[in-house]
């Protein structure tokens, strides 16, 4: 399908498919707020967002050493581009979006989200105007109609939002109804790697 004819694209910006994310966290002028963000990924109990240094949302991450991470479903689409668009707002009000505080951090929860992560920040490194925040993962709550009766995530059932494109237009991309299980595409569910 692709990879026969690539060239080099010329841009400052390239998102090839990250999830939307809410990120939650103290604010001095209201108490709480919240951001919209792709740039995030976890591994064990580690998570790393990316926020713009100037950004209100990165300045009260510094001080406050903790944040919340909520995943939305398509659903909630003007809500994520009001905590995107409006700076310096009051962005859960404005988007009339109803939350709970943290057990272990000062930081909203967005009720509305499927998954809401609390964090603390371990470590920030500042580049080229960019805010690396890594944190520790200390909770993790998930709607329970995502759960088996073992406990485990309905992965085929949660609905993220995308985020793709490059410096001269971005798009949101859905997730579609098909899903596959993990070693599916590998014959008899074992690698002739080494």
């Amino acid at each position: 399908m692709f990879g026969e004819n690539k060239v080099e694209i010329n841009t400052t910006k390239l998102y090839y498919g990250f999830p939307v994310i809410l990120v939650g966290y103290k604010d001095d002028k209201f108490k709480y707020n919240a951001t919209t963000t792709s740039s995030s990924y976890t591994l064990g109990n580690t998570i790393t967002i990316c926020l713009r240094s100037d950004s209100c949302s990165a300045k009260y991450i510094k001080k406050y050493r903790e944040f919340s991470v909520n995943l939305p479903c398509d659903n909630l689409m003007t809500e994520i581009e009001i905590c995107g668009f409006f700076s310096n707002h009051n962005k859960l009000q404005q988007a009339d979006l109803p939350y709970t505080i943290g057990k272990y951090t000062d930081t909203p929860l967005i009720d509305e989200c499927f998954l809401s992560l609390e964090c603390v920040v371990n470590k920030i490194v500042e580049d080229s105007g960019y805010t690396h925040i890594i944190g520790e993962i200390k909770r993790r709550l998930v709607d329970n109609k995502l759960l088996s009766e073992d406990g485990t995530l309905l992965g085929d059932k949660v609905r993220t939002v995308h985020f793709v494109g490059d410096s001269d237009k971005r798009v949101y991309r859905f997730l579609k109804e098909e899903t596959a299980s993990l070693g599916d595409f590998v014959e008899d569910g074992t690698s002739s790697c080494s």
